[in-house]
């Protein structure tokens, strides 16, 4: 039983985490691991016990060895969108999206935030997701001696005929963070203006001239001695089977 007062009320809540997050036997890839999971695991979630929680507007997650009581004070079910607080603190604040198989989480508690997001994987036909932790004052530390560097993108058109060209970047938790469309001349090149600093894999998905689909990833990072964010380059050329080359380099 966890009993916590919020605006002079008292609010008691007899229900514990029932399973909704477990550990996954699955290892998460070196290269995949990001410099601001200062604790993280391999995790599967029950997405429809956890959308049962959200409606209900009161239940508890471990989110690593942290037992959170989660309340709900806002929901668009069509949308699969909540928000609410943890803890009984309405500053603690706590997101959530839940779709019909995959959903994400998001709880700040100020001094350290969780979230939950798929990472494309599966195991033994259910989705992997990871759980990590980020402590701010060690992200501050990181963002003082290796502020990261954003994700950008640069088009160039080396065909005689103009074209145009759609681009669409998801982040991480395979949130769609930009969406544009272009038109350019032959000779033309277009640089993108700053669009992430979320640290993490990035995926592109272009669409040249309404026929020809591309999908490509780049991954964002701290500004380093040796190490940056990755920058793709699409170059538009007059080559009927393979119209666009593209190149990845360190930004």
């Amino acid at each position: 039983m966890v009993i916590f007062a919020v605006s002079g009320l008292l609010y008691t809540n007899f229900s514990p985490e029932n399973k909704i997050i477990n550990d996954a036997d699955y290892m998460i890839a070196e290269e995949d691991v990001q410099a601001n999971w200062d604790e993280y695991k391999a995790v599967t979630v029950d997405v429809d016990r956890l959308r049962e929680s959200l409606d209900s507007g009161n239940f508890s997650l471990m989110l690593l060895d942290e037992d959170v009581n989660i309340m709900i004070f806002k929901s668009d079910k069509t949308e699969g969108y909540y928000r609410g607080y943890a803890n009984g603190v309405a500053a603690n604040e706590a997101e959530f999206y839940c779709g019909d198989n995959l959903c994400s989480c998001y709880v700040d508690f100020g001094t350290h935030f969780y979230q939950i997001s798929p990472t494309g994987d599966t195991a033994g036909n259910e989705t992997i997701y990871v759980l990590y932790m980020t402590d701010y004052e060690k992200e501050k530390q990181r963002h003082d001696k290796y502020p990261i560097d954003p994700l950008t993108f640069e088009i160039s058109n080396e065909d005689s005929l103009g074209h145009n060209i759609s681009i669409e970047i998801f982040d991480p938790s395979n949130s769609l963070i930009f969406s544009e469309n272009y038109s350019i001349s032959p000779d033309e090149i277009i640089v993108s203006p700053d669009i992430s600093e979320v640290l993490g894999r990035h995926r592109y998905v272009v669409i040249l001239d309404d026929d020809h689909r591309f999908e490509e990833f780049a991954t964002v990072a701290r500004a380093a001695e040796l190490v940056s964010s990755e920058k793709l380059y699409f170059n538009i050329v007059n080559n009927s089977e393979s119209p666009m080359d593209v190149a990845v380099a360190i930004a």
